[in-house]
């Protein structure tokens, strides 16, 4: 492979976590340039030249339309929306091939075997599983792999074909509205998406190797085991691991997702969890994990609910006449439309907004409670949303109505 390059995508407050995951690639890669791209906004937290990692910003890849996808997506769901379009500017920029990594990834060995895989194929994929569940729970343990997708998004591999660009325009095109956990409607942020690259695209390669991706829905079945200080994982080298769901808060657990999985359950890896823990904190992370979210809020300060990001979403390409979702000023602005009356009769002791009349809509339990919005049960819906309904959806006040 003549240019190889890897990259990983966080905001600010996730910076410990990239550069633990940057350093440790380096480690085993020194030749190999290593990208962050950061979907949030520096804000003067910290120096680009003193990273271990390139950084990009959404500014350097050019996206249409990106504050429209800032806005539309929360925190997490913007992480994740973004990996094609990194992937995609990667190859744009002449190497040959590139390999994302999940932020909270460490590189325990060389990774010479994966990547060498891009040389003859286009797409490589790591699974979730790679045999029946023995441990625990395996029906709920498999059922929720389904739910989540069969390829675990913690590692994609592309070279700079023809058939990876035609999967990376589509994952693009999915995910520029369609990144969310909702597993009703069929999706897990931007990873159930790829059970369907296997049947849809060629020269894709899945990989075997149980070194791969490890994380905590795959460590029950695997034998992890040190020789020194190199760790192997059903006798072949652990190359790198996944730490999804583990809070440096909350060192003693390994992963929010299962509370079954103890540290006193898995063995040797807990020896791993304390590494990760001791270079997370080593890379500042009680530092970075305190600062802001710049597409946290509207230019005034003002925080964006998650419910104003699901209506904005809704809206499809009425939000347009909105213009930048983000700008507050002015009656036509978005800001000020969610503060205005909702399309109700009037009633200056009772306003509902147009954001509190959204998550009426949304709710059948509301209206079932208040079936007369526009009469009997009015002031009663509104006792509810300055009782109860700020503080269960985290609304500003502001957006009572006008």
């Amino acid at each position: 492979m003549s240019r190889l390059t890897a990259g990983t995508i966080v905001a600010k407050r996730y910076l410990a976590f990239a550069r633990v995951l940057a350093q440790s690639f380096q480690q085993f890669h020194p030749g190999i340039p290593f990208f962050v791209l950061l979907a949030d906004q520096p804000e003067g937290c910290f120096d680009p030249r003193n990273e271990p990692f390139h950084l990009l910003t959404l500014a350097d890849l050019a996206l249409p339309g990106a504050e429209r996808l800032c806005f539309r997506y929360q925190q997490q769901e913007l992480s994740y929306a973004l990996t094609p379009f990194l992937l995609r500017y990667l190859l744009d920029q002449g190497f040959d091939a590139a390999a994302f990594f999940k932020q909270e990834s460490l590189v325990l060995d060389s990774l010479a075997p994966i990547l060498a895989l891009l040389d003859r194929r286009a797409i490589v994929l790591t699974p979730h599983l790679l045999a029946p569940l023995s441990a625990g729970d395996v029906v709920r343990r498999e059922l929720n792999i389904l739910l989540s997708g069969l390829y675990n998004d913690g590692f994609i591999g592309v070279a700079s074909q023809p058939e990876a660009r035609r999967f990376l325009n589509w994952w693009q095109d999915r995910l520029a509205e369609h990144c969310r956990h909702a597993v009703s409607e069929g999706m897990h942020y931007e990873q159930r998406w790829l059970d369907l690259v296997p049947g849809y695209f060629d020269s894709v390669h899945i990989v075997r190797d149980p070194g791969f991706n490890i994380g905590h829905w795959n460590l029950p079945e695997r034998q992890l085991l040190f020789d020194g200080e190199r760790a192997q994982i059903d006798g072949q080298a652990c190359r790198f691991m996944r730490f999804s769901g583990f809070d440096p808060d909350q060192p003693q657990a390994l992963t929010r997702y299962n509370a079954h999985l103890s540290l006193a359950s898995i063995g040797p890896a807990t020896a791993l969890v304390t590494r990760y823990h001791t270079l997370l904190e080593a890379a500042g992370y009680q530092e970075t994990s305190a600062w802001p979210y710049a597409y946290g809020r509207f230019d005034n300060g003002v925080p964006i609910p998650d419910a104003a990001r699901r209506l904005y979403a809704r809206l499809g390409a009425q939000h347009d006449a909105f213009g930048d979702p983000f700008d507050s000023a002015g009656r036509t602005s978005f800001f000020a439309w969610l503060q205005q009356n909702a399309d109700l009769p009037a009633d200056p002791a009772a306003p509902i907004s147009h954001l509190w009349h959204d998550i009426y809509q949304q709710r059948a339990d509301l209206q079932a409670a208040f079936p007369d919005l526009a009469g009997a049960d009015r002031h009663a819906f509104v006792e509810w949303v300055a009782t109860r309904g700020v503080h269960e959806y985290a609304v500003p006040a502001v957006f009572i109505a006008d």
